[in-house]
């Protein structure tokens, strides 16, 4: 096995989420495939420089393009999920800087539907299992505060409780997380008179989340944007949360 590939226990694993392929046969398969994804996700190359021998360049974005487009990437990371945390989950966000080359995408920056153009900096924001394994992932321009998607961690949020710190401490992301059936454990702001009470036996386990990004950032092209659309970087988010619950 080479550096940044797949071992056979891993593509095991992956093989059969895949299913069959449809459109003409490709002349490599999705091992392949694959593995020049996360060989690029891995090292943060441009795409034009992944090694010869995963093929032409432009054939292998082409497919992860189509990929992150269906959204297969997010389904494969989702799908090798071992684990269901009744404790909780854990919510944060992290910013990531941007590339020079990461500007000019075609479609404008309006909800990171298409472009980040003219943006310095990406938020990422994750919920993840009281262990730091990724559930669901999003990104905002940098700009944008993380309770803004707050409900939206909730929506993939599992457990019995919701843990984070002091940015999530709103009076209306505290009623959502009541509503969702889970109690909210999120440290309070200096600034309330009367703090909520918290639990600080669960709130302990906060620090993993910062664990999950700590590992997020070691793939280059995670800890660095080099791509120009949300959709194509979120995929690579997707990749790298793939290989996070893999290893």
């Amino acid at each position: 096995m080479r550096r940044h590939e797949l071992s056979d226990a891993e593509w095991s694993r992956i093989e059969p989420l895949l299913g069959s392929r449809s459109g003409p046969p490709s002349k490599r398969g999705d091992r392949d495939f694959i593995n020049a994804v996360i060989w690029r996700v891995k090292t943060g190359v441009q795409w034009r420089d992944l090694p010869e021998r995963f093929g032409h360049w432009k054939t292998v974005y082409n497919r992860f393009h189509r990929w992150a487009q269906a959204g297969r990437w997010e389904a494969i990371f989702k799908a090798l999920r071992l684990e269901v945390d009744e404790k909780g989950s854990l919510a944060d966000a992290s910013v990531v800087r941007a590339h020079q080359d990461a500007s000019g995408g075609k479609g404008g920056p309006k909800k990171c539907s298409g472009a980040f153009s003219r943006r310095f900096s990406t938020k990422v924001h994750a919920v993840t299992t009281t262990s730091g394994k990724p559930l669901h992932l999003e990104v905002t321009p940098g700009q944008q505060h993380e309770s803004t998607m707050a409900e939206e961690l909730l929506v993939h949020a599992e457990g019995n409780a919701f843990i984070a710190d002091t940015g999530y401490d709103a009076e209306r992301i505290r009623a959502n997380t009541l509503k969702v059936g889970m109690t909210p454990v999120i440290h309070p702001h200096p600034s309330r008179k009367q703090p909520p009470a918290l639990d600080r036996s669960l709130y302990r386990l906060r620090y993993r989340v910062e664990c999950f990004f700590h590992d997020l950032k070691r793939f280059r092209a995670a800890a660095t944007r080099y791509d120009k659309t949300a959709k194509s970087y979120l995929a690579v988010l997707h990749v790298a949360s793939m290989l996070l619950w893999l290893r």
